[in-house]
């Protein structure tokens, strides 16, 4: 396995081009012009925006956290018709204006630890119609209607999604060579939060699951169970506030019969998705299908043992947006998780005006040909050692 230090020119040279202050200032300017626009046509006065997840989408990859395991972060941002504003008690106030929305035309607002919640502040600064992204009396709780602005994806956000996806995907690969039967599940998840960790990416999810534990549970969070024939990898891997959710399989030996074909049924109807993919489409009607495939490949019931995928960028998924009238559109990016008990495929994927790219799959990993609707598609196989 790459080494702590041996991160190649090349990935350095990508992660610094991803974060040049231009790219990232007119980014966020374009956010700013989507949300005003919204609230425009909404007749709200002021949009404050508190949650970690959105401040990253509002300020093109800003990080308002300190502690690592809150939804919302220690900067809040109010967006008015004509004026902005970031809200911070004054021991983050600073570094967060000068390094996470640095140029992009924010008025500092700093209050002391005992003045209170800054969000409240936010009521004196903005008009009597306020909307919020998290609970706050008086305001409208809003954040599922700002999840819909996140698309479609910019430039920028493409590029850092292919960056994310691809050392997500060469990390993966890395760990299935290197891991052993022996080793236990927690010696596994250390190590791989380890390399994610050197390539300054965070993990919102790790899973590790093995054998009798991957097909009894759908989140098999590591344990110190010893690994014998099969395992499953999954992170849900962050940076710059966007996602790359990915599993991969691998099995010691010919997997078991029944692991085997719930594996191809599984990434038969992953296919059969991504060959579904287009503009117009609706989400609920591609969960209907997704029904009908569960049946028609022997495993009826399934689809509702685990959330079926949706969108993923800002947030890790929606996945509930499988069971409303909203449509795909082109530069979207999705994180569909299929599941058959003992089985799950699950890939980044985007869709332009190209078609359906499997950001998060590389020739370095096997593949399993699905013929469907006409075509044969691709997909990400287990590794079998």
């Amino acid at each position: 396995m790459t080494g702590p230090l041996n991160l190649t020119l090349d990935t350095l040279k990508a992660q610094i081009q991803l974060e040049n202050s231009e790219q990232v200032r007119a980014d966020a300017l374009e956010k700013q012009r989507r949300l005003r626009e919204w609230m425009t046509q909404n007749g709200y006065d002021g949009v404050l925006i508190s949650r970690r997840d959105q401040f990253a989408w509002l300020t093109a990859g800003g990080d308002s956290r300190v502690l690592n395991n809150a939804t919302t972060g220690e900067g809040h941002l109010l967006i008015t018709p004509d004026r902005q504003y970031l809200l911070a008690h004054s021991m983050d106030a600073l570094r967060l204006f000068e390094e996470q929305v640095a140029g992009q035309n924010y008025e500092l607002v700093t209050l002391r630890w005992h003045q209170g919640d800054p969000r409240e502040r936010a009521r004196s600064l903005a008009g009597p119609r306020l909307a919020a992204d998290t609970p706050l009396p008086g305001a409208d709780n809003v954040n599922e209607q700002l999840n819909h602005l996140h698309f479609p994806l910019t430039p920028l956000e493409i590029a850092r999604l292919r960056w994310l996806a691809g050392r997500t995907s060469s990390i993966l690969e890395d760990m299935a060579l290197w891991v052993q039967p022996g080793m236990t599940e927690q010696m596994i998840a250390r190590q791989m939060h380890a390399r994610f960790i050197q390539e300054g990416i965070d993990l919102d999810v790790l899973i590790v699951g093995s054998d009798e534990r991957a097909a009894r549970y759908r989140h098999p969070l590591p344990t110190s169970r010893i690994v014998e024939h099969y395992l499953i990898l999954h992170p849900a891997a962050r940076r710059w506030g966007l996602h790359a959710n990915v599993t991969r399989t691998v099995s010691f030996g010919q997997p078991a019969p029944e692991i085997q074909r719930a594996y191809q049924a599984a990434a038969a109807v992953e296919a059969r998705v991504l060959a579904m993919l287009k503009p117009g489409v609706r989400f609920a009607d591609i969960l209907a299908k997704q029904k009908e495939w569960y049946a028609e490949l022997g495993y009826p019931g399934e689809w509702e043992n685990h959330f079926q995928g949706g969108p993923t960028g800002y947030a890790v998924v929606d996945a509930g947006r499988c069971l409303t009238d909203t449509c795909v559109e082109n530069n979207q990016s999705f994180d569909w998780f299929i599941t058959v008990t003992g089985a799950k495929v699950e890939e980044l994927t985007l869709l332009t005006e190209a078609g359906v790219e499997i950001l998060s799959f590389s020739d370095r990993w096997p593949g399993l040909i699905v013929e469907t609707a006409g075509k044969r598609l691709c997909v990400p196989d287990m590794l079998v050692r």
